[in-house]
């Protein structure tokens, strides 16, 4: 126990000794010389510290100025400390001949050093007549030229192709829209030099394709006598309205759509010999229902016909229609199939 007690008053001896010789440290005078520019004066402080010494003689720095030393440095006891502090000063700077204004500059800054200031500030860059390395002066002027780089973005449409495919079983003259066309777009970059405010270079940076166009496909009729079936009807759904108004193989009509169409015979089995209407069952007439075509309303079947809706049946509702053919060979050849039906006027 006697043993901790001497070291503890032995580490407090110590500390009494530091802080004896700290503060007789702090209370001797240092000595230094501040040069400024061309003025060189001395000074006897009892500051303990560069920072300090600036502090107590009422010295500011802003971030240009230039001092040998660090602020935290300590002032030594016994020796001169030269501080060396370089001033920044104010320039006249003129941009292409026309606009002036004040600048400050540091004291060992060139002309490269303000205009990269000037490009870091402004976004733009400028030329000198002289040398980048050049030496500036406080109060001189100087000159510069902006060169400035812009890029401009150009979006214009490409424009589509046209395709015209000639179909049997559209009219001669007669035209279809299968597939509209679309424009496609043309992205340009486009890099544009000024100096001194005048454009003196223009060039093309890039140009990218950023939307392709879509090819517009138009049916056109061919007509060789006969109304058979076309592209468009085969892929169209039932009840797809065509057209509004116009003429068919020389009949007035109203409208046409895309109807199903099934085919059958008088001749099949089970089957009368006349339709709902009390017309014979011929080539001619064809079963429709009654809500979506009226009975006794004529019309004109693509591969074909004129034909008189005349007839019912169970199965055809909607925009569904039963051909009525001579034989059972013709009904079994026409099948099942998508067709446009043309509404004729009365």
């Amino acid at each position: 126990m006697a043993r901790k007690i001497q070291v503890v008053l032995f580490l407090l001896a110590l500390m009494a000794i530091f802080a004896t010789t700290a503060s007789a440290d702090s209370a001797q005078p240092r000595i230094v010389r501040l040069t400024t520019g061309t003025e060189s004066q001395g000074f006897t402080t009892f500051a303990t510290t560069v920072g300090e010494f600036l502090e107590i003689q009422g010295i500011r720095l802003n971030s240009k100025d230039i001092l040998n030393m660090d602020l935290d440095a300590a002032l030594p006891v016994g020796t001169t400390t030269n501080l060396n502090l370089r001033r920044s000063f104010f320039i006249n700077i003129v941009i292409d001949n026309d606009e002036i204004f004040e600048y400050e500059i540091g004291p060992a800054q060139r002309v490269g050093h303000i205009i990269a200031e000037l490009r870091e500030e402004l976004g733009i860059d400028f030329a000198h007549n002289g040398l980048l390395n050049d030496v500036i002066i406080p109060e001189s002027t100087l000159y510069l030229t902006s060169r400035t780089i812009m890029e401009y973005i150009l979006t214009t449409n490409v424009q589509f192709e046209r395709e015209v495919r000639g179909v049997r079983g559209l009219l001669p003259g007669e035209t279809k829209m299968f597939q509209e066309g679309v424009f496609g777009e043309l992205t340009t970059v486009i890099q544009v030099i000024y100096v001194a405010g005048e454009e003196v270079d223009r060039s093309v940076v890039s140009m990218t394709k950023t939307r392709q166009p879509v090819r517009e496909i138009v049916f056109a009729g061919e007509y060789d006598g006969t109304v058979v079936e076309t592209l468009a009807s085969a892929r169209l759904a039932p009840g797809t309205v065509m057209s509004v108004s116009g003429i068919v193989s020389g009949f007035d009509y109203v409208y046409s759509v895309i109807m199903e169409s099934t085919a059958y015979s008088a001749q099949q089995p089970g089957l009368s010999n006349y339709t709902a209407s009390g017309h014979r069952a011929v080539r001619g007439v064809i079963a429709v229902d009654p809500s979506v075509i009226p009975l006794g309303t004529w019309v004109y079947v693509e591969g074909y016909g004129r034909a008189l809706a005349s007839d019912t049946g169970g199965a055809i509702r909607g925009n569904k229609i039963d051909l009525c053919f001579d034989t059972v060979a013709e009904a079994i050849q026409h099948g099942r199939r998508n067709v446009r039906v043309w509404i004729l006027r009365d």
